[in-house]
């Protein structure tokens, strides 16, 4: 049976190089663990609940030492139950190594922690009421957050200025609610202190209460599609192909600047670079995406989709690169695959039924290939040149094409914060239509009224998490990295 107060382990920052790694620990026992671990370790006698954080300086005791020596640590500690997750909570932060790291996990289990789940620090502060839910599910946006815009608008939920906005919401349904609830008139009810339901000032009153809910509703609807226009939820056009194929130079061509290093050899591009671009599409505007330049790569159309959180790539760069391309791919809405005229026209690819392809012959100005002509006429393949600028347009208008035939991209928390708003919204609306109808007719049905504001006010419980369905913590914090 799972429990909030095990003691749990996991590392709190990711694999790769930097000054120092931070591993968590919680939950009961926690005091013991660390004196255990490390020498010496008082935190003012292990700082019992109700005591304040504290910063203690010490190094790897015995379990550790023999192998490792004694190396200096710093512990963060909140006893509980005032701290990030409502309960006992460390964090160890010491050098930047991924087996010592390894090595106190490890002393860790043995001695009666447990490995945490994805999420599971995250689910902890949530259900000691440290986050509500829709900070909670941005703490996974921050994580995969993948351009400036898409942090920015995910430390904006996590900051929580989503979720208060959503509670007062909810507040004022719920005392719409109470009053409706209050007034109505039972027929059969024959009792002194029997409500004799809403007078025409009263109905007025609630129209105007009603229509103040609705608009608040309709501007936190506009302000979530606003950060979706800002670039959180813009599709991702990804140019992949095999090392040295000419994407670079395409990509600086279509961006219309030289934000890519260029030359003629392998593994030139090494990080993956991103620019967004408003396409134009005849009679329809623009569609927005983001244009993604990623190291080459042998064997791309094998790429299945993948988490973020992939094995670490290691300490060469050419396979950390790679391994940053294929996490790029794995995100892509929209393929552009890149292959060189001088290695011919490649056999015709299968549709993906996952996200739309678009093949390129890269680099035409360079040969002239039995089957050129054809392919320059063809809708399967598209022959361009970065030099001559041919084909170059109607790339442009076969990506703006796919990009607007695209869903709306939007991670699982948008989409379930938009849905929440948009059953909120519904509800609302219904209510204050009843409302004009009947108000004016001299007449109101309160039992159908209080029917509207409680879906509302329930939508927004799920949104907020203050009113749960059985499986909506398992969908949310399954998502979420361990250590978070």
């Amino acid at each position: 049976m799972w429990s909030a107060d095990e003691l749990i382990v996991a590392p709190g920052t990711a694999d790769g190089s930097g000054a120092r790694s931070i591993v968590r620990i919680a939950g009961d026992g926690l005091a013991s663990l660390l004196a255990s671990l490390f020498q010496p370790f008082d935190a003012g006698g292990h700082a019992g609940g109700g005591s304040p954080p504290s910063v203690v300086a010490t190094h790897l005791g015995e379990l550790l030492a023999a192998d490792w020596g004694p190396v200096p640590v710093e512990v963060l500690h909140w006893p509980g139950p005032a701290g990030p997750i409502g309960g006992p909570l460390a964090e160890v932060h010491l050098p930047c190594s991924a087996p010592l790291v390894d090595a106190l996990i490890a002393a860790a289990c043995r001695h009666g922690a447990r490995v945490a789940r994805g999420g599971e620090f995250t689910l902890r502060a949530f259900l000691a009421g440290r986050l509500d839910l829709v900070q909670a599910e941005a703490v996974l946006a921050v994580v995969e957050a993948g351009t400036p815009a898409e942090l920015s608008a995910a430390l904006d939920r996590l900051a929580g200025g989503s979720g208060a906005t959503l509670r007062r919401l909810r507040d004022d349904l719920l005392d719409l609610l109470a009053d409706v609830e209050a007034s109505i008139d039972f027929a059969d009810e024959t009792t002194p202190d029997a409500s004799p339901g809403l007078d025409d000032e009263g109905r007025h009153a609630l129209a105007a209460r009603i229509e103040r809910t609705a608009q608040a509703l309709a501007a936190a609807r506009a302000a979530l599609a606003g950060r979706g226009i800002a670039g959180a939820d813009v599709p991702r056009v990804v140019l992949v192909g095999p090392p040295n194929v000419g994407k670079s130079s395409l990509y600086n061509a279509l961006t219309k600047r030289d934000a890519a290093l260029v030359a003629d050899a392998r593994g030139t591009t090494r990080d993956r670079l991103e620019t967004r671009l408003e396409l134009a599409i005849p009679d329809a505007g623009a569609a927005p995406c983001v244009l993604v330049d990623v190291a080459g790569m042998v064997g791309f159309e094998e790429v299945r989709p993948a988490h973020r959180n992939a094995d670490a790539p290691g300490d060469d760069p050419a396979v950390e690169a790679e391994a940053v391309a294929r996490r790029a791919l794995a995100d892509a809405d929209v393929v552009v695959a890149c292959h060189d005229a001088e290695a011919g026209i490649p056999p015709r690819a299968e549709p993906s039924q996952r996200r739309p392809r678009i093949d390129v012959l890269t680099r035409c100005d360079r040969v002239a290939i039995p089957g050129m002509g054809e392919a320059r006429s063809s809708s399967a393949i598209i022959a361009t040149s970065s030099v001559t600028g041919e084909g170059l347009a109607a790339l442009t208008a076969a990506i703006a094409t796919a990009v607007s035939r695209l869903p709306p991209r939007a991670s699982p928390a948008t989409v379930r914060l938009a849905d929440g708003l948009d059953t909120a919204a519904a509800a609302v609306a219904a209510a204050r239509e009843m409302m004009s109808r009947d108000v004016a007719a001299g007449s109101l049905d309160e039992a159908l009224l209080a029917g509207h504001l409680r879906v509302a006010a329930e939508s927004l419980g799920e949104v907020t998490g203050v009113e749960l369905g059985p499986d909506l913590l398992d969908r949310v914090f399954s998502r979420h990295c361990i250590g978070k």
